[in-house]
């Protein structure tokens, strides 16, 4: 058995006895030894003993909260490559735009809506990039950054 993983089977622990332990491990928050006999047809006394030699209780509550942090390391991570995401467009937009700031500041010309468009987009990433309450969202307003900076660059801001 790894010891990491405790819910497997032990190497003492018959097939019927781990079968009996899976269904329990498998109820959930709902999981109790009457509802193990009563599924099995097992006798109270029986399912009692398999629990206590084989530490039943212990084994479910590593593994629940195995499944808690599994879930959760896994949402940090994936808001976190998100977040990491729209910094780094936001950053590169930052640096479009001031660059073509710059030109329009040297040529004394007015930025135009395009100009603006990209702006107002930028904004509304960067106001949503942190709080990512709704990903759609957040995904959509960030493509259609993608896309005016695609826009922007093929065409420049005239």
């Amino acid at each position: 058995m790894n010891e990491d993983l405790v819910w497997t089977r032990r190497d003492a622990e018959s097939e019927p006895a781990y079968k009996a332990f899976r269904l329990y491990l498998e109820m959930g928050n709902d999981r109790t030894l009457p509802r193990v006999c009563e599924t099995l047809g097992k006798s109270h006394t029986l399912i009692t003993d398999w629990s206590a030699k084989h530490h039943w209780v212990n084994r479910v509550k590593a593994f629940d909260r195995y499944v808690i942090e599994a879930k959760t390391d896994g949402l940090v991570h994936q808001v976190a490559a998100c977040r990491d995401a729209n910094i780094a467009l936001m950053d590169k937009l930052r640096g479009l735009l001031n660059d073509r700031l710059d030109e329009f500041i040297t040529k004394r010309q007015d930025p135009t809506i395009r100009w603006t468009q990209a702006l107002t987009a930028m904004a509304k990433v960067e106001a949503n990039a942190f709080l990512l309450k709704d990903d759609q969202k957040t995904t959509a307003q960030m493509d259609r950054v993608e896309e005016l900076m695609e826009r922007l660059e093929r065409v420049g801001l005239e």
